[in-house]
């Protein structure tokens, strides 16, 4: 599958978002990659988290729909425009 940068640095808008709401809920990117393979997405895996939350991997819509239902929001919020980031890992 050939991806596409949202901008210079990330190739995707949700990840800030999902990384936010998994430490307000207190999840390990572990428990995160678990959940998902419990709503049936068996190849979310923790290094995909990671990827993910980083930037430097691709998010589809069926996915962002999975983590929305996950963390209790909106597909809506996971794809509004975060504030910049301030070098948060």
């Amino acid at each position: 599958m050939k991806s596409f940068w949202y901008n210079d640095k990330r190739k995707n808008v949700c990840g800030i978002r999902i990384r936010e709401l998994r430490k307000a809920k207190h999840l390990t990117q572990a428990q995160l990659a678990i959940r998902a393979q419990l709503e049936g997405y068996d190849k979310m895996t923790e290094t995909a988290i990671v990827k993910l939350e980083r930037g430097t991997r691709f998010v589809a819509d069926y996915e962002v729909m999975i983590f929305a239902r996950i963390l209790d929001t909106t597909v809506e919020y996971l794809l509004s425009e975060p504030q910049p980031e301030s070098n948060q890992e």
